[in-house]
């Protein structure tokens, strides 16, 4: 994390705080640091609990510790991410307000702030209630654990959803059951056959609404984990991250509008469904629904949307109007656009050895800003690999 002078020229903080079994809360600290050479890296920096309140003052406490402990400083600081709760962002008291004034205070400038995803499990919140859903088919998942392990079909099924229980609070934690609801919907015959033997009946797998419920969940979840796959790829930077939900959110619009006419193209599952049932597919549940997550993400997002012209600059500086830089970029920025040499460049590398072959004397300001953005996290890699360790 450390360059020859001492200390990262940038580094960006990411926050996860969730509250284990004895209600102790977990708070863990990440960091990714860019040093004058452009190295990147990315690491969990402390991870502490906090017992009783977990005020903005309480986590501030712990981050400013290892922050001391690291040699590390405040004006150095480019970006803090949180999941946005309110002892985080609460106007004076939170968690950032005291992070930004810690900054300006050691003579730094006011750092982004992004409200964002710290790991897949935060990607929906609680926007989406598939509890209808979900409780029918975890209940009869766990059944069929106990009871329908010497069935060929459901060994399979068994083996790839894994060895334990699925907990009924998975409602939560959605995500990680979209191979749940896409092999329970596949196996639903023989599913009900089972449960008709054992006298154990499940009346929704005769309910042609609740199975159309079913089968937009499925290929909802596939969609939203094709997203969390992006999210977590390795060695990513802002603009992908921000690439991403911003292409997301598009695709949301996209299946509003095919949905309200029927149009199932991205929509599989759905389409299998409507080739077996005379039953209507509802409409407004799934409009509902899409608008919930477009509304989710968008809130969740917004501060990616406020700092978007930064953000196209970094990844594009040749798409750039030199009248709205910063005054310090601009006579930087019309040499860099005039140079055919620095341009194939442009085109021929990857976006951080591009900004690393610039000439520093020349590019000192374009190097400075190029280097606080490649601090900001762009990836929930590090975060999900942390996460899945620690379960």
């Amino acid at each position: 994390m450390f360059d020859k002078n001492g200390h990262v020229e940038w580094f960006s903080l990411a926050l996860d705080e969730s509250t284990d079994v004895s209600d102790t809360a977990q708070v863990l600290i990440y960091i990714r640091g860019v040093d004058k050479s452009y190295e990147v890296h990315e690491e969990l920096l402390d991870m502490y609990s906090i017992h009783g309140t977990t005020t903005g003052r309480d986590i501030f406490k712990g981050v400013e510790m290892a922050i001391n402990q690291k040699n590390l400083r405040w004006k150095n600081l480019k970006c803090i991410t949180t999941d946005g709760g309110k002892n985080m962002s609460l106007k004076n008291k939170g968690l950032v307000a005291l992070v930004s004034k810690a900054v300006e205070n050691d003579g730094g400038s006011k750092p982004l702030v992004l409200h964002c995803i710290i790991h897949q499990q935060s990607l929906c919140g609680k926007c989406l209630d598939m509890s209808e859903v979900l409780k029918p088919v975890i209940s009869t998942v766990n059944f069929i654990r106990s009871f329908g392990l010497n069935h060929r079909q459901f060994r399979q099924f068994i083996e790839e959803i894994g060895e334990n229980d699925l907990p009924y609070h998975t409602a939560v934690r959605w995500l990680s059951c979209g191979k749940v609801l896409q092999r329970f919907f596949e196996l639903r015959a023989v599913i009900e056959n089972f449960l008709n033997e054992k006298h154990r009946p499940l009346t929704e797998l005769q309910n042609n609404a609740w199975l159309w419920k079913l089968a937009f969940y499925v290929d909802l979840t596939k969609h939203v984990n094709e997203l969390n796959l992006r999210l977590q790829g390795e060695n990513q930077h802002l603009p992908d991250l921000y690439t991403n939900n911003k292409s997301f959110r598009k695709k949301l619009i996209l299946f509003q509008s095919q949905l309200r006419s029927k149009c199932f193209s991205h929509f599989k599952t759905c389409e299998i469904f409507s080739h077996t049932t005379e039953t209507e597919f509802s409409i407004d549940f799934a409009i509902e629904t899409l608008s919930a997550l477009k509304i989710n993400f968008d809130t969740r997002f917004s501060d990616f949307d406020a700092i978007a012209n930064q953000i196209k600059i970094f990844q594009n500086p040749f798409d750039t109007d030199i009248e709205i830089l910063a005054p310090e970029l601009q006579m930087e920025m019309i040499d860099l656009q005039y140079s055919d040499i620095i341009k194939k460049k442009y085109q021929n590398s990857s976006l951080l050895e591009f900004y690393k072959s610039l000439p520093l004397t020349q590019f000192d300001n374009l190097h400075k800003f190029a280097r606080g953005l490649f601090s900001v996290f762009g990836t929930t890699y590090l975060c999900e690999k942390t996460f899945s360790k620690m379960k």
